[in-house]
């Protein structure tokens, strides 16, 4: 004698989770045929071949979808999993910057002649009848940023780049106290001369430093530093900057991947510069005769601070533009990037 047992589907939606409910809803119980063991004529545990059995297939695991997450930054499979938007690890910006800055001079040393040029590589002094004036930097740096997000919160930089301008030195020259008598006498002074001069800045520059960031889907705010060193061929205007500045601003939605982020903040930017060369007057005596001056001066912000204004547009999750100006008391800096995220 045999006993069937009738099973219907929806007897086993416990075993196969939500995605099991939903179908089971939408189709009709189905019975399942089972044998149970109670002929008399199946032996040692094996029914009869005559009796068709049909057994239920165990139903398969639905295992869940691993997800994929990126080597870098480090920490980032945690910070995505606690529900941060993270960027794209690497980038390489493009970037042009333009800079007027005041100067301080210190250590001015010079040759000084009458009539001819002090010779190359002669001693220079510091002498107290030349001092200096005016002093004024105008630099613009075309470089090439690399970057990465080491951790979600902290990126390291890298550059290179090619910095072009000028430095404005104002020299004043006493010529009484330089040039003794009979040329100079009480009685017909040379009073003093202006000897202005400017210095070519033409320098491969180097760029390194971090950034610590921190935000979310409305803000931010980060914190930048950045040392830059420029080297000259001949040793003539060799320039070290500093920069450090503090960001803050809200962060707008405008569609898809398309946020921009205007902000504002403060900068400390100093700037220390050695120029050296070569530089003649016209006619300055009775006589006919100039004055030619070898120099050397290292020159200095004379006011670092400056505050920051700006925005940054990120048209995706890999193309973003950035527009940003400094004003200082006596400075002011405009920055222009262009930055791919692969």
């Amino acid at each position: 004698m045999r006993r069937l047992t009738l099973l219907s589907v929806t007897m086993l939606a416990p075993l196969l989770g939500a995605v099991g409910r939903a179908q089971a809803e939408e189709l009709p119980p189905v019975p399942i045929i089972t044998q149970v063991a109670t002929d008399d004529r199946a032996v040692d545990g094996v029914a009869d071949p005559a009796v068709p059995v049909t057994v239920a297939e165990p139903a398969s695991e639905v295992r869940p979808k691993r997800e994929k997450y990126p080597l870098l930054p480090i920490g980032g499979r945690a910070a995505i999993e606690r529900g941060y938007h993270i960027q794209r690890a690497l980038g390489a910006s493009g970037m042009l910057i333009h800079n007027v800055q005041n100067m301080s001079s210190r250590n001015l040393a010079i040759a000084i002649a009458k009539g001819e040029d002090p010779p190359e590589g002669g001693p220079l002094l510091e002498v107290p009848f030349v001092t200096t004036t005016q002093m004024e930097s105008h630099s613009s740096n075309s470089e090439f940023k690399a970057d990465v997000w080491l951790f979600p919160f902290l990126n390291l930089f890298a550059g290179i780049g090619k910095v072009k301008g000028h430095v404005n030195v104002g020299v004043d020259i006493d010529l009484d106290a330089f040039v003794p008598f009979p040329f100079c006498r009480p009685a017909k002074p040379c009073g003093h001369t202006q000897l202005p001069f400017k210095a070519d800045i033409d320098n491969s520059s180097f760029t390194f430093g971090s950034i610590l960031g921190y935000g979310s889907d409305s803000w931010f705010a980060a914190l930048s530093l950045a040392k830059t060193i420029s080297v000259a061929k001949k040793d003539r205007s060799d320039m070290q900057m500093t920069n450090i500045a503090a960001r803050a601003g809200p962060r707008f939605s405008l569609g898809g991947d398309t946020i921009l982020t205007p902000y504002v903040g403060a900068n400390y930017f100093d700037m220390d510069v050695t120029v050296s060369g070569l530089v003649r007057s016209g006619a300055l005596f009775e006589d006919g005769d100039s004055v030619g001056l070898r120099y050397k001066v290292d020159l200095s912000s004379r006011h670092p601070w400056a505050g920051i204004a700006g925005a940054n547009l990120e048209l995706s999750s890999h193309w973003a533009m950035q527009a940003e100006y400094n004003l200082g008391q006596e400075s002011n800096r405009f920055v222009l990037s262009l930055t791919f995220r692969p």
